[in-house]
């Protein structure tokens, strides 16, 4: 199974508190996750918290011409960075 964090939809927030905000799409070849994803490092932060929104989509034209072959997971986490 491939599945990889496309690090171009990285978008990293804070709120005054400093929680952080952290929203991503992790790609898959597979229906399914086999990543929890609630400890990330970005940029030599690392983020810790949890997983607030997941939304999974199928990528059309993705497969070998007899369907889908890849899916996107676009997520939020919300935590803390140190």
């Amino acid at each position: 199974m491939a599945e990889f964090i496309d690090c171009s939809t990285v978008s990293i927030q804070y709120d005054t508190t400093g929680k952080a905000t952290v929203s991503f799409v992790v790609v898959t070849d597979s229906a399914s996750l086999g990543g929890t994803y609630t400890s990330l490092s970005f940029g030599g932060v690392s983020f810790v918290g949890v997983i607030m929104s997941v939304v999974q989509r199928p990528i059309l034209g993705s497969g070998d011409g007899g369907g889908v072959g890849w899916f996107e997971w676009q997520m939020t986490l919300q935590g803390v960075g140190n």
